[in-house]
């Protein structure tokens, strides 16, 4: 028994929000707001469940992406796109295995999940945030031009459906 009280996670719709705001803030280049808003995630104990909400972000984005190869171009092209964005290898890796959450058979997502989570923490909650922010803005900056639609705008959608189904 602990006598220390464990906060409360932070629901799904919370969860999506608390990383949509920093993609919507990388895809406006807006670095000092990334910064602000990771530092809050961070303070407040939220980032297991924020990271935890990525794969199920970063697969919407893929599902929206057109054929023939669009999801594929995504996936391919996101470890030069975020190295030179954000200029760490560790990021890169962590963003892969995001990626490749994203991609599992629903019947094992789960567990892929759970597992991806306990592997990105042991990074520490600024760079396991940062590793989700950097996957998720790159999916939905491809995925969006790849459909010419407002990436910003999208975000809203997509964090207002992701909220509903994780």
């Amino acid at each position: 028994m602990s006598i220390h009280p464990v906060p409360e996670p932070p629901d799904a719709a919370r969860a999506v929000g608390a990383l949509i705001a920093p993609v919507v803030a990388c895809l406006r280049g807006d670095d000092e707001g990334l910064a602000i808003l990771l530092a809050g995630t961070c303070e407040a104990g939220d980032a297991p469940a924020v990271v935890r909400a990525a794969p199920a972000i970063v697969r919407v984005y893929l599902r929206l992406a057109p054929p023939p190869d669009s999801a594929e171009g995504i996936v391919r092209e996101f470890p030069d796109a975020a190295r030179e964005r954000f200029g760490d290898p560790e990021l890169v890796t962590l963003g892969m295995e995001c990626l490749h959450v994203a991609r599992v058979p629903e019947s094992i997502e789960s567990m892929a999940r759970a597992v991806f989570v306990d592997d990105a923490m042991a990074y520490g909650d600024r760079h396991a945030l940062e590793s989700a922010v950097a996957t998720c803005w790159w999916c939905a900056l491809q995925s969006s031009r790849l459909r010419d639609v407002d990436p910003i705008a999208e975000a809203a959608a997509i964090c207002g459906y992701v909220a509903r189904v994780a």
